[in-house]
């Protein structure tokens, strides 16, 4: 579960907000990559989520530890996850 980021992955959760959706990030720092949101519906590519799994960059990549190359698969499952989402507008 994700104490810092205020994300919660688990398979279980069916509160979107939780998981990050249209959510502003709490704590991500330079870890935001300049985007707005967790997760953005349907745009992957404006998810912070998917900027921190492509990243290779020290403090704002995810998961930090124990990885120093990035997951090709993992991110393209993740990618067509969002993809997948019903499309909403995200306001701040």
């Amino acid at each position: 579960e994700g104490e810092t980021s205020q994300l919660y992955l688990n398979h279980d959760n069916t509160n979107a907000f939780l998981f990050g959706v249209c959510k502003a990030p709490s704590s991500a720092g330079k870890g935001s990559g300049g985007l707005n949101y967790d997760i953005v519906p349907a745009k992957p590519d404006e998810s912070i989520l998917v900027f921190r799994l492509e990243t290779t960059e020290l403090g704002a990549m995810m998961p930090d530890l124990g990885r120093s190359l990035v997951d090709p698969v993992g991110v393209a499952l993740v990618r067509k996850w969002i993809e997948e989402m019903e499309p909403v507008t995200c306001n701040r």
